[in-house]
């Protein structure tokens, strides 16, 4: 059996799971005391074996209470399984005037010997790169290959098969104009070939089930000059535009597609500018991503992450933690909350709060699942009263 076939089986199975009445797991809405945290804010996760990558902006990784700590410049990374920092690695990463850059985007190559890296930044090592590098996972170097000129900063990277994808806000790469999304050769160059182009910028890509296509999302209006309100589905060749469409009239622009999760013959997806909502459309339509169900929020849905058994679908973003509220099941949201993904029922036992809340824009940006455990970042003092700065993990 081919291992496309086994692949999707494997998705056929865990939509098969989550039709099951409640998940099967343990969950608990309390984070893990032991896992380290950052002393700035956290935007993007990579996960590599047992080896995750943070991402954002911060100059510590540190224990819980503040020792032992690991300085470091934006991006850092620690043992998936004990959530402990890994010392004697660290890409400096900085602006022209020395400060601290930011770093939204991180992506692994399929050997694990790279770490792609996008954000808003000047340097790396002292290496003049323009919003965009790679780096050696073993000594933390520059790879020279890869140095380009992003126009703008970068927001999102996906690893192909056979491509790196980086999307942004930039309107151009090496001076050559780019449409917010471009693809790299696996030796750094720029792929030539691939010309998608959206309108605005792109927040986020997910490889999708067929393993042909690749899905994007952001506050962009049309790709490669056709209509597609935040959400499209391109080649991962050549990047044109495949005919699979949400149909008009669902996502209304203004709109941003702040995140995408292809699981099975589903397309769960996050939005957020006006209205907020979380969402799934169906792959199993032939060429229309029918909504399946949408779940209003008062904040951005940002960030998403499904259960091992594919039962229950987390998000995060910064509902009920600015100046509106939230409530499910007659309980306060403040960043975090999980549904049903057959249905979009809200689950009503996991609302981990985010603190502070109130006239701030505090949430969970990032999420990954590793394991057992899942790895929230943001900007977050605390969870339920106990602090937890800026990187949490909830065993599940």
């Amino acid at each position: 059996m081919s291992v496309k076939r086994l692949a999707l089986l494997a998705l056929a199975a865990v939509g098969a799971l989550a039709a099951t009445a409640s998940p099967a797991f343990a969950l608990s809405a309390t984070a893990d005391t032991q896992a380290w945290e950052v002393n700035g804010k956290v935007r993007a996760f990579a996960l590599s074996g047992n080896t995750l990558y943070v991402g954002g902006k911060f100059g510590l990784l540190r224990a819980q209470g503040g020792t032992p700590k690991i300085k470091l410049k934006s991006v850092g990374k620690i043992d998936a399984t004990t959530g402990v920092g890994i010392p004697g690695w660290g890409p400096i990463i900085t602006t022209s005037t020395g400060a601290a850059g930011q770093v939204n985007a991180l992506g692994v190559s399929a050997d694990g010997s790279t770490l792609y890296i996008g954000g808003k930044f000047d340097f790396i090592n002292g290496t003049p790169v323009k919003n965009f590098a790679a780096v050696s996972t073993s000594t933390g170097a520059v790879d020279p290959a890869f140095t380009h000129a992003f126009g703008n900063q970068v927001w999102v990277i996906n690893v192909g098969p056979n491509l790196i994808y980086v999307g942004g806000a930039f309107k151009q790469v090496d001076g050559t104009a780019r449409g917010n999304i471009v693809a790299l050769n696996q030796d750094g160059s720029v792929n030539t070939t691939f010309a998608a182009a959206a309108n605005n910028n792109v927040r986020s890509m997910a490889l999708a089930p067929d393993g042909n296509t690749l899905f994007v999302g952001g506050n962009f209006t049309t790709m490669d000059g056709v209509s597609r309100v935040s959400v499209a589905r391109i080649s991962l060749d050549t990047g044109s535009l495949d005919p699979w469409a949400i149909p008009s009239g669902i996502i209304v622009a203004p709109q941003v597609g702040w995140t995408l999760l292809p699981v099975g013959n589903r397309l769960f997806g996050g939005f957020g500018r006006g209205p907020n909502y979380a969402a799934a459309f169906r792959l199993d339509n032939g060429n229309v991503g029918s909504l399946v169900w949408r779940v209003s929020t008062a904040g951005n849905d940002e960030s998403m992450a499904m259960s091992p058994d594919g039962t229950r679908l987390f998000i995060g973003g910064h509902m009920g933690t600015a100046v509106l509220t939230q409530t499910f099941c007659g309980q306060a949201v403040h960043g975090l909350y999980s549904v049903n993904p057959v249905t979009g029922a809200v689950y009503c036992d996991w609302f981990p709060a985010i603190t502070p809340f109130g006239s701030n824009y505090t949430g969970a940006w990032a999420m990954m699942k590793s394991g057992s455990n899942l790895y929230v970042g943001g900007l977050i003092d605390a969870i339920n009263g106990v602090p937890h700065a800026n990187l949490v993990r909830f065993p599940m």
